[in-house]
């Protein structure tokens, strides 16, 4: 007769399924190690990557050292990536995958300005926390839920314009902008507060994106004589800033915030020379935190860190702190977020106004020998400086 008793069984083969069973609860994550997830939708492929990858840098040395200091209440931190392409379908697909899939608390991005503007009406919808770093004035109305750690265009347009008129003495402006929501804002702004202070729009004109020719805008240009040129755009820039000097036009240049791009520098060469914008990133440390993260981020990457790498960096570890505070639920986070009061970062003191926008200081700048460096405020010298430069 067959015996299949238990006591037939050899003794390893018997414990054998015991110790698998032990095995596999002692290698499943109890709650408590379990990661915490959040979504970031960068433009990580396009045009517009060099942006993505600056941010994207800023976030792994951000998550990198909080979890090395044990992560969150001792969970780990994890980035689950998704790629917009600066492309606002494909930003919107991001969010409806990161909210009804991955089920994140938080999404950091988009850059583009478009792209969060496609974001936010799913994340009020999925009560997704969204820290945009985009400029549109649009983004201040666009949701309960809905954040930046970047200052809007109308915060960089309100410091540039007084250093235009009052320190550089220009009466006379004329704006040439890429036809997008970035463009379309900065014009907007810089007509409205410029006007206010006396000056006079003397020529306005979009672009398609990508656009690399500018002889027939800058002929328009030689015509309406202008004290200044307005150029609110991406890389498009350095190309109009190198045809403008072959063609002779001889007057200051202006741009905004997407100008602080080592691509620009090299693809304009020395006709970058002079060029004055607004930023919110210092040249140099600004404090003892940001000395640090300036001789981190070298040693992780080998290079200096750019004034996106700093926003996202202090963006996580906003959004960390909140985490710590009051755990993973949106709302409680939402409330954590429009709280925060002078959070020391290494872009400043950052708090959030009642529409989620930052309220954070703006410097402005130029380049000196290929390099972007910092104005000073108050004085006639560097204006003068910068007259000296641009007529060479």
């Amino acid at each position: 007769m067959r015996r299949n008793s238990w006591h037939s069984i050899p003794p390893v083969l018997a414990i054998l399924p015991i110790l698998l069973f032990w095995g596999c609860q002692r290698t499943k994550p109890s709650r408590s190690e379990e990661p915490i997830r959040i979504g970031a939708i960068l433009p990580l492929t396009g045009e517009s990557a060099r942006y993505g990858q600056y941010i994207r840098e800023g976030i792994d040395l951000a998550v990198a050292e909080i979890n090395t200091d044990h992560g969150i209440n001792g969970r780990p931190l994890t980035i689950i990536y998704e790629d917009d392409a600066a492309q606002p379908r494909l930003a919107a697909s991001a969010m409806t995958k990161l909210a009804e899939i991955d089920h994140v608390p938080v999404v950091i991005g988009s850059w583009a300005s478009g792209c969060v503007l496609a974001e936010a009406p799913i994340a009020e919808k999925m009560k997704v926390v969204v820290m945009a770093i985009a400029i549109s004035p649009k983004i201040t109305a666009a949701g309960d839920y809905i954040f930046r750690i970047q200052p809007s265009a109308t915060s960089y347009i309100n410091a540039l314009v007084p250093y235009l008129v009052h320190k550089v003495g220009v009466r006379k402006l004329a704006v040439l902008y890429v036809n997008n929501d970035f463009g379309l804002s900065q014009a907007a702004d810089i007509r409205e507060q410029f006007e206010a202070q006396g000056g006079t729009i003397v020529f306005a004109k979009g672009f398609p994106s990508g656009t690399a020719d500018f002889r027939t805008e800058i002929a328009e240009l030689r015509k309406a004589n202008p004290d200044a040129v307005f150029v609110p755009a991406y890389t498009e820039i350095a190309s109009f800033l190198k045809q403008a000097r072959e063609m002779g036009l001889s007057t200051r240049f202006v741009a905004s915030v997407p100008f602080e791009n080592p691509d620009i520098l090299k693809l304009a060469g020395s006709a970058a020379e002079g060029v004055i914008y607004p930023y919110h990133y210092c040249s140099g440390p600004a404090n003892d935190l940001d000395k640090g993260f300036r001789i981190e981020f070298a040693k992780r990457y080998g290079k200096e860190p750019d004034g996106f790498a700093a926003l996202a960096y202090d963006a996580v570890r906003i959004i960390g702190s909140s985490l710590k505070a009051v755990g993973t639920d949106p709302d409680r986070i939402k409330a954590a977020l429009y709280a925060t009061h002078d959070f020391p970062g290494v872009t400043g003191k950052t708090s959030f106004d009642s529409n989620g926008d930052v309220i954070k200081p703006i410097i402005i700048k130029t380049v000196v020998d290929g390099q972007f460096v910092d104005l000073p405020s108050g004085g006639g010298t560097s204006a003068q400086a910068l007259g000296n430069q641009q007529a060479d």
